[in-house]
């Protein structure tokens, strides 16, 4: 299984119309492959949509994308509104819950970890270790290290019923020992965003 995340810079003020037009044709879409979630940005870098696309592998993906092209059930009209694209191809950690339908945010936070080289592999096992722990103060929607784009980076995503609900997990983290302690070396930088989840999205 690879994840495919598409993210789009779009111009402010047309989010409006870019949900309406993606929300438009993801019908047609989801007959040739599902989308895994649509997110947009709230905090962090804005004007920015975010959608998921699990693939059984490259193949699956570039067969799902040319049908969705030749049935013109894909992409949406939405070219106008483009400020820059960009897709990246991840593969899900061991630990990883699959993209499914589920009800656990509304807010969602994406953490992304840039690692020197050969690091997230003795990072994953410690992580392993304690993300039942973690995941009993909010869900984990995913963990991820990249494939195809940006190299040696490390992304987790956690559902939050609201903003202080993430504020008080975080809290509670010496009480569980996160983050988990491994022979890695820390991250060369670290970033993060609050996303929300358009109407459509299979995870909101």
């Amino acid at each position: 299984m690879i994840y495919e995340f598409r993210t789009y810079q779009i111009k402010a003020g047309s989010l409006p119309d870019v949900l309406e037009k993606f929300q438009n044709k993801i019908d047609g879409r989801n007959k040739i492959s599902k989308i895994g979630a649509f997110w947009y940005t709230e905090i962090g870098p804005l004007n920015q949509i975010i959608h998921v696309w699990p693939y059984e592998n490259l193949e699956h993906r570039n067969k799902s994308r040319k049908e969705a092209v030749e049935k013109k059930l894909w992409p949406p009209d939405t070219a106008d509104h483009m400020v820059k694209m960009n897709s990246e191809i991840w593969n899900p950690a061991p630990f990883s819950p699959k993209f499914t339908e589920r009800n656990i945010g509304p807010f969602f936070e994406m953490r992304i970890y840039t690692f020197e080289p050969d690091q997230i592999d003795k990072m994953l096992p410690a992580w392993e270790e304690k993300i039942e722990a973690r995941s009993s103060l909010a869900p984990l929607v995913g963990a991820f290290t990249s494939e195809i784009g940006e190299v040696n980076k490390f992304m987790h995503i956690w559902g939050y019923e609201s903003l202080q609900h993430r504020t008080e997990a975080r809290e509670k983290f010496s009480s569980i020992g996160w983050p988990p302690k491994s022979n890695a070396r820390p991250p060369l930088y670290m970033e993060n965003k609050i996303v929300m989840p358009s109407k459509f999205s299979p995870i909101k």
